[in-house]
């Protein structure tokens, strides 16, 4: 798993963060004395969605090894985002936060308070609450501030470490913020927090096809979910004021839908391509779900546990868009994230986003997706802003089909039969891996975007410290004819840090 994490964290220059938590969080029971095992599952019949434990330090003791792991070939250093309970009957947050923060030290990014609350009803989470609503999560939020204030750490409420409100569903974002939880909690959120998928799965059935994904209309309007309250939020550019942050994501809620979850079309593609589109409407981070093994939007497959040393770990397709999105939002700086509109039909099957550093407006990346059967041919114009367009690297996130599981690859790499978690060569001519491309973009250029796959473009000098192909914009599939798009740019968006 460290090479796993290693891999992320060496094309983000950042510290790869994680967050910890979920519906049990709220129902799991934090044990001070419980040093083994790490988690202890405490109700044999709880729902699969929704599986209660008896937790202890050893937890934080485990995350803190990992993030100060010293051997610099790894240089992981996880950032936690913890989550709290909002259970007031037998509220234990000043224990979990107090020992969080001595533990974990500065590797603790934020604490995330309660999950859900607007399924609390749904749930049964409060049974002696007929309808449980925004006032009465306000009012029990600002008691977890309270509790977490006096802790063996000291004051964790105070200093913008706490973040919520982690609605999903049924409450909008904007009427909450504005009934006083934005302008009551000023001292402490350091995020706003959002969790949201495209659909469930919780009950055996779904409603959208795989074919939902690979529409870009689709990706636009689930982004702009909570729009309103997201602007909000984004409209106090104060210093200290607190951040949209979308705190868990993925393909379909419940575990993901097996046959399109694991597709290279959903888990590659479709997870970037949502990314960035969280990314322009203003979200300045992401989470993307995982869950126990056997899930179908899981990004890894380990070992059974006798054969954890055997390097028989297995990669799925949401771990490639990990890597390439890190690798395209990569920077020191804070990127602005802009969708590019490439074309007015809410059903296209293609996309474009471009990336520019924050403080110099200067364009680094763009990503080109194509889901179709079809090359498509992007032609992007002269006089971009952009520091080495003139050595340009394009780089191909392919797969096969767009319901390939394994034949997938990025940059050149893939990992596919490996079992370690260190990709391997790709084989380049076996017409689903595609080899890195030097083309000069200085006065424009076109960039052919095979099907289906993602091109990700590189102008900035950071484009010189990865492997370049000798060869030119070539890459393409023997289908009838190529659709032609022709860009145009300019600097509008949100920042987007990946921190």
């Amino acid at each position: 798993m460290l090479n796993y994490l290693g891999q992320i964290r060496s094309r983000t220059g950042s510290p790869v963060r994680i967050r910890v938590g979920g519906n049990s969080a709220d129902t799991s029971t934090y044990v001070q004395s419980q040093t083994s095992p790490m988690l202890a599952l405490t109700d044999p019949n709880a729902n699969s969605n929704n599986q209660p434990v008896n937790y202890g330090p050893m937890l934080w003791e485990v995350m803190g090894k990992v993030a100060d792991e010293t051997n610099p070939t790894l240089d992981v250093t996880p950032l936690p985002f913890v989550a709290l309970t909002l259970n007031t009957t037998a509220n234990t947050n000043s224990a979990i936060a107090g020992d969080a923060a001595k533990i974990l030290g500065s590797h603790l990014d934020a604490m995330l308070l309660g999950n859900e609350p607007d399924l609390y009803t749904a749930h049964g989470q409060r049974p002696n609450v007929q309808n449980y609503t925004a006032d009465d999560y306000i009012g029990e939020f600002a008691a977890a501030v309270q509790n977490i204030s006096n802790t063996t750490a000291g004051n964790l409420a105070d200093g913008h470490h706490v973040a919520g409100p982690t609605v999903c569903c049924d409450w909008d974002l904007a009427t909450l913020l504005q009934q006083g939880y934005l302008s009551n909690f000023t001292n402490e959120l350091k995020y706003v927090t959002l969790q949201h998928y495209p659909q469930n799965n919780c009950f055996g059935s779904y409603q959208y096809p795989l074919a939902y994904y690979t529409q870009h209309g689709n990706v636009v309007a689930l982004a702009d979910w909570q729009k309103p309250g997201i602007d909000i939020v984004n409209s106090n550019t104060a210093a200290n004021s607190p951040r949209m942050l979308m705190s868990e994501f993925n393909s379909a809620s419940c575990g993901g839908i097996s046959g399109i979850s694991d597709t290279f079309a959903v888990g590659t593609l479709w997870s970037v391509d949502y990314a960035l589109q969280m990314a322009a409407i203003g979200y300045i981070a992401a989470y993307i779900h995982t869950r126990e093994e056997g899930i179908s939007y899981n990004m890894v497959t380990p070992p059974n546990i006798s054969q954890v040393d055997s390097n028989s770990w297995s990669t799925s397709p949401p771990f490639y868009a990990l890597i390439t999105a890190s690798e395209i939002l990569a920077s020191s700086n804070g990127s602005i994230v802009a969708d590019l509109n490439v074309s007015s039909d809410p059903n296209a099957t293609i996309s474009g986003y471009a990336v520019y550093d924050a403080p110099s407006s200067s364009l680094n990346r763009i990503a080109l997706f194509n889901y179709g059967n079809d090359s498509v041919e992007f032609t992007l114009p002269g006089g971009m802003k952009a520091t080495n367009a003139k050595n340009t690297l394009v780089k191909f996130l392919s797969g096969e089909s767009i319901t390939e599981k394994y034949n997938i690859a990025w940059g050149e790499q893939t990992f596919l039969g490996v079992g370690d978690g260190e990709p391997v060569s790709a084989n380049t001519s076996s017409g689903w891996a595609y080899a890195n491309q030097a083309v000069d973009c200085s006065n424009g250029c076109n960039i052919t975007v095979p099907g289906p796959s993602l091109a990700v473009v590189f102008l900035d000098s950071t484009s010189q410290n990865q492997s370049e192909g000798g060869g030119h914009n070539s890459a393409r599939r023997n289908h009838p004819g190529i659709v032609v798009v022709i860009l145009a740019l300019t600097v509008v968006g949100a920042v987007f840090l990946l921190i």
